[in-house]
């Protein structure tokens, strides 16, 4: 059984703890140690997520069968858009349905406000993220190359799903 809960600063170890499972096994082989490190500290440290909370981002926790499997994080950008800033699945809980569990919830949370729209941008080279969000719809609309400092990129697809 899949079951969301709204997450708040209280639940960031446990977020935290999540992203230790996933993101270094998803972005070594890309990326290299040393840029996940960097990325890592930049983005997930305690005081990050607390900000990116505090400033509108909602997040939210998947458990399957009572235990914490995968999270999410997504904002609303205008009337019609939102976007997806992370969704992150334990790697022994991928293709079980999870990430489509997820994309669902937030699609109806989306359209009960009149949304339509929902943006996320993905490494250009995580092939089994970009087949993921191509079985579930979206397309690509662009690529961008975000400089994060220290001499590192973000070379990102940009892509859109359209909820109906």
């Amino acid at each position: 059984m899949l079951l969301i809960k709204n997450a708040s600063p209280a639940d960031i170890a446990l977020i935290r703890s999540l992203t230790m499972q996933v993101w270094p096994q998803t972005y070594t082989p890309i990326l290299g140690d040393t840029q996940v490190q960097y990325m890592l500290n930049r983005f997930y440290a305690s005081e990050v997520l607390e900000q990116q909370m505090n400033s509108g981002q909602q997040f939210i926790i998947c458990y399957a069968d009572d235990w914490p499997s995968a999270f999410a994080a997504f904002e609303k950008m205008d009337t019609d858009t939102f976007k997806l800033h992370k969704i992150y699945i334990l790697p022994e809980h991928q293709g079980k349905g999870i990430g489509k569990f997820i994309i669902s919830h937030i699609a109806v949370h989306m359209s009960s406000i009149g949304a339509n729209k929902l943006r996320l941008n993905v490494n250009r080279y995580n092939y089994p993220a970009i087949a993921f969000y191509n079985k579930a719809g979206f397309i690509n609309i662009g690529d961008e190359d975000i400089d994060i400092g220290d001499g590192y990129f973000m070379n990102d697809h940009m892509l859109e799903l359209k909820i109906s």
